[in-house]
């Protein structure tokens, strides 16, 4: 109920950016998705899994300084996590995935490059809220922190699909590293988040 109330906060802050830079300067609105590989990594190197496949999406708004340098605000759904495989009493061997789902805010500088400034370049800081956890069909939510605070960056290319340059299409390549515990009441080691993303959208 924690991460859905911070959720909701996040949605309204998101509102309220939107609703602020319409009035100031040129922005753009968009909706963005893709494809992720997370896992789940540690200090000391301690935890031996595999990769994640899962997805994201969400919309993004981004606020135009100049021609150069934007400000960009996302809120995303994101799956977060890891496989584990382990063997059974009979040898065969047994995959054991966790699933963290998060919806993130993440406030991101841009710079943009090249001949047409179609190239850019995005880092900055995020916070997830942990909405959802389950390992395999068991809900394991109450064994982790309730936020993910860490650091966002990527590149992209924009293709313009008007002659006024409104209408972008959009793809990039985007990593999320962890930088705070995720596991509840560990003081041993800290275990963080790390995911990376390809993904496509749309702004308008």
């Amino acid at each position: 109920m924690k991460g859905i109330k911070k959720g909701i906060v996040a949605v309204l802050i998101l509102v309220s950016w939107v609703s602020f830079s319409q009035d100031t300067g040129d922005f753009n609105f968009g909706v963005f998705g893709g494809a992720s590989v997370s896992n789940i990594v540690s200090a000391q190197d301690l935890i031996d899994s595999n990769l994640r496949l899962g997805f994201n999406g969400g919309v993004a708004g981004n606020y135009h300084f100049s021609e150069l340098w934007s400000l960009e605000m996302d809120l995303f759904y994101n799956q977060n996590g890891r496989v584990i495989d382990k063997l059974s009493s009979n040898d065969s061997q047994i995959s054991r995935t966790l699933t963290l789902h998060y919806v993130t805010l993440a406030v991101l500088p841009n710079y943009h490059f090249g001949q047409n400034t179609n190239w850019y370049f995005k880092a900055g800081p995020y916070i997830g809220f942990l909405v959802g956890a389950n390992q395999g069909t068991a809900q394991v939510k109450e064994e982790f922190t309730s936020n993910d605070l860490g650091l966002t960056g990527g590149f992209g290319y924009e293709f313009s699909l008007s002659e006024s340059g409104n209408s972008i299409l959009f793809i990039e390549l985007v990593h999320q590293l962890g930088l705070s515990n995720i596991v509840e009441d560990n003081i041993n080691e800290d275990i963080r988040n790390s995911r990376s993303s390809i993904n496509l959208g749309i702004e308008l």
